[in-house]
């Protein structure tokens, strides 16, 4: 029989387990930093604007604090039931952060190289 007031869908009938959300959003984040890294290693500095440059280095220091805090949040929640939702909520943050970064990479690597320089004397 259909249930009209389930309208998330068959597959929030079960509780997800911490493990596996855990990793689903290690694998969204580790996706999102490969991306953000192979673009990233293809710019050199210099084609940023300084507002955009800010975002990048934002990005990267998001990354690497939230690969700390999941580390020392994954042994929290064996004492702290309420850890989990600050771990995935770190993990989640950091994640849209790079997929935002990856974005500026994307417009900064399609920008036309002679919009360059004129960049660089804006920021």
């Amino acid at each position: 029989m259909f249930d009209p007031i389930q309208i998330l869908g068959p597959e929030f009938d079960e509780p997800v387990e911490f493990g596996a959300a855990y990793q689903a959003a290690v694998q969204r984040l580790d996706d999102a930093a490969r991306r953000f890294e192979q673009l990233a290693e293809r710019l050199p500095e210099s084609a940023f604007a300084d507002d955009e440059w800010q975002i990048v280095e934002r990005a990267a220091a998001d990354l690497e604090a939230a690969a700390e805090r999941a580390d020392e949040g994954f042994l929290a929640v064996q004492f702290d039931s309420h850890a989990w939702y600050r771990i995935m909520e770190s993990l989640e943050q950091a994640t849209r952060r790079l997929e935002s970064a990856c974005g500026v990479l994307e417009l900064v690597r399609s920008r036309p190289a002679e919009l360059d320089g004129a960049a660089e004397g804006a920021g």
